[in-house]
């Protein structure tokens, strides 16, 4: 005879003694409650459960009717929102947990998490400075906001509005944090239904109220973290961002708009948008649209591909490969507008694609060796970030005997650089592996192999046919 548990788990008890049927059907019809039954298995299971769940997601079919499947579109966005919120949860305990085992290791820094924010980072697959800022943002949600969390576990907001919620709090005293917090949740339906705009504007409303110094404070700031940066989207573009304070950032816009009304030349068809870029660009570099490009190409192709014989693409360092074609043209430049363009090749061995290598006695890496890696490494090796490379240092310390070669040099962004001298963080090169590697050990206990791109796609490998 079947009987269930308390929590609604089947029970081990059978009549007859034969075998039990623990189909979904027999199940439900011995009265299991299904809910409860997956809530013990990921509870006993851990880490294994969240990924059988995941693969139990991946494995369901498909809905295609047009209600059901909008229904299923609305039940796994509650599904990610929950997941979000409990990996806030997993993220803070082993914040705590780590800086609690360095307390009791001795282990003194001004900042005793050092470290735990790139770790996470590396299991989100994100890159450490979004890392860091997500691991910051969990925190505020699992400590000072509650109801926010509550609701994120439930569904009923998004981490897009959950996320507009602790930027707009961040710099708050955490009693006023919370009370905004219950205060969002009194009108819920206005709230979380209006978009993260509106929401936004209430939640500044309230901070202004409560703390007025903090939105003067966040004027200045504004002034001081004002910056501009760049990266490349994909082989044909890149993408320029940046903050300015009011004061600043008005006049830009102003001049945009004015730049974008103006009437246009006979045969100009450019649009608002390209007309506003071209304005940037030019303000910038002081050079035309339309001219030439001041580039140092690195000539990964052929000598028949600058000719015009071959299609070897190029490589502009530290922002991605071009088009044989582009290539030349930015050699050729615009005759009415001449720069100089600087081409520079690079060797690798056909079979592996490793470029040659150079050592050097000196403890830092400068001249040739530091021109070789920054090409070789191309952006910041550390797994998942991508920035750019803004500083070079040895993969093993020069207190653990590690030299200035090559092998034991690598390019990172400054901070990775940083996080890399974190106690509990190790990494040692991998020699004799082809390209370029070194293992990463994390605080946690995690490896990461860090592996030098490749000085063009396909090296070592088979080439693509030839187009015909």
């Amino acid at each position: 005879m079947a009987t269930t548990s308390s929590n609604g788990t089947p029970s081990a008890v059978t009549s007859g003694g034969g075998g039990r049927n623990l189909g979904y059907e027999a199940l439900l019809a011995d009265g299991a409650d299904m809910d409860a039954l997956v809530a013990e298995h990921l509870a006993r299971t851990g880490t294994d459960g969240i990924l059988s769940l995941a693969a139990a997601v991946n494995g369901a079919p498909v809905l295609t009717g047009t209600h059901e499947a909008v229904t299923a579109v609305g039940a796994l966005e509650t599904l990610k929102c929950a997941a979000t919120a409990k990996q806030a949860d997993h993220s803070v305990a082993y914040q705590d947990s780590l800086v609690a085992d360095r307390q009791r290791a001795g282990v003194k820094e001004t900042n005793p998490a050092w470290g735990s924010s790139g770790d996470v980072a590396l299991a989100m697959h994100l890159s450490p400075r979004s890392g860091a800022k997500r691991t910051n943002d969990f925190r505020i949600l699992a400590k000072d906001l509650p109801r926010s969390r509550q609701g994120l576990r439930q569904g009923i907001m998004t981490w897009d509005q959950a996320h507009v919620v602790i930027s707009g709090t961040r710099n708050l005293k955490i009693e006023n944090r919370r009370m905004i917090d219950e205060l969002l949740w009194e009108d819920p339906h206005t709230c979380f239904e209006a978009g993260t705009a509106s929401l936004r504007e209430m939640v500044n409303y309230w901070a202004l109220i409560l703390e007025p110094e903090t939105a003067e404070q966040e004027e200045e700031d504004a002034t001081e973290k004002r910056y501009v940066s760049g990266y490349q989207v994909n082989e044909n573009t890149v993408r320029i961002v940046g903050e300015f304070p009011l004061d600043q950032g008005v006049p830009i816009l102003q001049v945009l708009s004015r730049e974008t009304a103006r009437p246009r030349e006979p045969g100009d068809e450019r649009t608002n948008a390209q007309v506003a870029a071209d304005t940037v660009f030019e303000a910038i570099t002081d050079t035309k649209a339309t001219g030439s490009r001041p580039v140092e190409l690195l000539l990964m192709m052929d000598a028949e591909s600058l000719t015009g014989d071959g299609d070897e693409p190029a490589l502009i360092p530290g922002h991605g490969y071009i088009s044989a074609t582009k290539a030349r043209s930015l050699v050729a430049g615009d005759p009415e507008d001449p720069l100089d363009t600087w081409c520079r090749r690079l060797y690798a061995t056909p079979d592996t694609g490793k470029l040659v290598a150079m050592d050097s006695a000196a403890r830092s890496f400068a001249g040739n060796l530091k021109r070789f890696i920054t090409l070789r490494d191309q952006r910041c090796r550390t797994p998942h970030c991508n920035g750019r490379i803004e500083e070079l240092d040895h993969v093993l310390q020069v207190r653990r005997n590690g030299k200035t070669t090559e092998i034991n040099g690598s390019g990172r962004c400054r901070t990775c650089n940083r996080t890399k001298e974190a106690p509990g963080w190790h990494e040692e090169p991998l020699p004799g592996r082809g390209r370029h590697s070194f293992k990463i050990t994390t605080p946690s206990g995690h490896s990461y192999t860090s592996t030098a791109p490749p000085p063009r796609p396909g090296s070592g490998m088979r080439r693509p046919p030839q187009r015909i």
